[in-house]
């Protein structure tokens, strides 16, 4: 499973305290701890106001980029902020985050990710927001390989996210997602899915449990990636069990390394 780490956030209070003084040495700390925890991207969100959001993702993608040898994923909805911080990007592969299936958006996004050859994350969401069902969400999925296509960006460049609501508002959320990315999966081979991963056990008690336990069962249902918080080491001690169980794990190579390095938590 691909790993994209999620504390560079500046709707973290700490994060958001951090940008305001341009702390550079608590950004890389950051970044190299989730980098060592087993991250392959870092995502940067630098989401405060959006006029001092067009300055600051750039900055913190020059401050982090050198830092770390795994590459990082640009998290904004701000068009401008996402240009700017794209020209200063100098690593070979990045990640955008994200795109919706309304046309504005895909209109300002996607010709940025043809520029610059990124991977793209695609939310199962319109102009009324999440739907409900499994079956509204695959129509704007088809919206977002249609606008893919048309774009001529591979499908291999898109993660699409049929994207997690919280069990505590509806029970049945959990279940519309997993079967949501299962479809995904069966009709669109080269396309893969992606989530953020915390919002299913937002409002509950135990959220540790209901996040690891959640994402054991996606990955059996076919989900590719997550974004998640590596530091969390018995999240990320299942994963490790997960991929070997299922046999993505060849040779259990995986696992046997993170055994060796003490990152396994029983």
């Amino acid at each position: 499973m691909l790993i994209v780490a999620e504390r560079i956030n500046a709707t973290r209070k700490p994060v958001r305290e951090a940008l305001e003084r341009k702390d550079e040495n608590f950004f890389i700390q950051e970044a190299k701890k989730q980098e060592a925890a087993g991250a392959h991207f870092i995502d940067v969100n630098a989401g405060t106001e959006a006029s001092q959001e067009i300055e600051n993702l750039p900055w913190l993608v020059e401050l982090i980029q050198d830092e770390v040898i795994i590459p990082l994923s640009l998290d904004s909805a701000n068009d401008e902020a996402l240009a700017r911080a794209l020209r200063v990007y100098n690593k070979k592969e990045v990640m955008i985050n994200s795109f919706t299936a309304e046309e504005e958006r895909i209109k300002a996004i996607l010709p940025l990710a043809k520029d610059y050859n990124a991977l793209v994350v695609g939310l199962a969401m319109g102009k009324g927001g999440v739907p409900q069902s499994s079956d509204d969400r695959l129509r704007l999925v088809d919206m977002l390989i249609e606008a893919v296509d048309s774009y001529k960006i591979g499908r291999d460049k898109l993660f699409v996210d049929p994207l997690v609501v919280p069990i505590g508002t509806d029970h049945s959320q959990g279940k519309v997602f997993l079967e949501t990315v299962k479809i995904v999966k069966e009709k669109y081979d080269e396309v893969r899915t992606i989530c953020g991963l915390s919002n299913i056990s937002y409002g509950m008690p135990n959220r540790r449990l209901l996040n690891r336990t959640f994402l054991i069962l996606a990955r059996g249902y076919g989900l590719d990636a997550s974004i998640i918080d590596p530091l969390d080491q018995e999240l990320m001690s299942s994963i490790y069990a997960t991929e070997v169980l299922l046999g993505y794990d060849e040779f259990c190579m995986n696992y046997l390394s993170a055994y060796r390095s003490g990152k396994l938590e029983g």
